[in-house]
């Protein structure tokens, strides 16, 4: 899937359509960008930004593609959106941004997409992920619920927007126990906890583990440039337009609650796994112990004869 401009037209005009249609923003802007014709930029311009999705799609860095961008997309926002105000055309310049990165991850090399855990999850897995990441963002919703801070209302309109609003019937564990209150996941969010887990995964898979290194793996999942990407989806569907710290914020919690509550299920299985070692165990050794005895027995009465 090639950049050109039939490309970048698309991408745009598909970012003001969402815009026009998110409340969170004001009636005057999104008046503004309903009555918006995107003209095709510049050679110039349309090299630039050539320029910045070749870059990202070679060095796979979330924040060279952002700094790039905005130092030269979003500063020139009127120049690039012709015909808008300049709040207008920033808000627009900085939901592209997060457009354009999704579609960058789409085109990424081989080498690069392999990092994503999903080919090598199986359904059963993919089912446990999608029940696990519906209780993490349920879970932290409600945290949010009784309280009624801005920040709040941000951050439950990040979580929220993480929840699909149809059941998914291919979210087969949810649909088999779910009596009403478990959330389905959209698919953004489930990307964002498949990829977390193949962090969780590489960093407990040595053998004789004694803890999880939970700041690593926060570390390269809030970092990880599928994950922010995915996450910045959520952000252009939310309800409320978070501000960044907000965002950051909301981001961490998800991850940091979903490796603490995957930490449990993979203590539990160690601990059950053990038991079982420890019964087959005795089980052996109980085995053994009656074919020693019944060959003593034997013994003794072949003395006796």
């Amino acid at each position: 899937m090639p950049f050109d401009l039939a490309v970048l037209t698309e991408l745009v005009n598909n970012t003001v359509l969402k815009l026009k249609e998110n409340k969170a923003h004001s009636e005057i802007l999104r008046q503004e960008l309903s009555s918006y014709l995107f003209e095709s930029p510049d050679e110039d311009k349309y090299h630039q930004l050539r320029d910045i999705f070749e870059g990202y799609t070679k060095n796979g860095s979330a924040e060279k593609f952002y700094g790039k961008y905005y130092a030269t997309v979003a500063v020139n926002s009127v120049t690039f959106f012709r015909g808008l105000t300049r709040n207008a055309a920033t808000l627009l310049a900085v939901k592209v941004a997060d457009s354009l990165l999704a579609y960058c991850n789409k085109v990424r090399s081989p080498r690069e997409s392999s990092k994503e855990l999903n080919t090598v999850l199986s359904d059963r897995d993919k089912s446990c992920i999608q029940y696990l990441g519906g209780y993490v963002l349920h879970n932290l919703h409600n945290k949010h619920r009784t309280k009624t801070s801005s920040e709040s209302q941000q951050a439950m309109a990040i979580l929220k927007a993480g929840k699909s609003e149809t059941n998914d019937l291919s979210q087969n564990l949810i649909s088999s126990v779910t009596r009403g209150g478990l959330w389905y996941i959209t698919q953004p969010a489930q990307k964002i906890f498949c990829q977390t887990e193949y962090f969780f995964r590489e960093s407990t898979s040595q053998v004789g583990l004694q803890k999880v290194d939970f700041p690593s793996i926060i570390s390269k999942s809030i970092s990880d440039s599928i994950i922010v990407s995915q996450y910045n989806i959520m952000l252009l569907e939310a309800e409320l337009e978070p501000v960044n710290h907000i965002s950051k914020s909301v981001l961490y919690s998800i991850i940091h609650l979903y490796v603490r509550v995957r930490s449990f299920s993979l203590a539990k299985d160690i601990i059950e796994c053990h038991k079982i070692k420890v019964k087959k165990s005795k089980a052996k050794s109980l085995r053994k112990e009656i074919s020693r005895s019944c060959d003593d027995q034997e013994q003794a009465n072949g003395r006796q004869d």
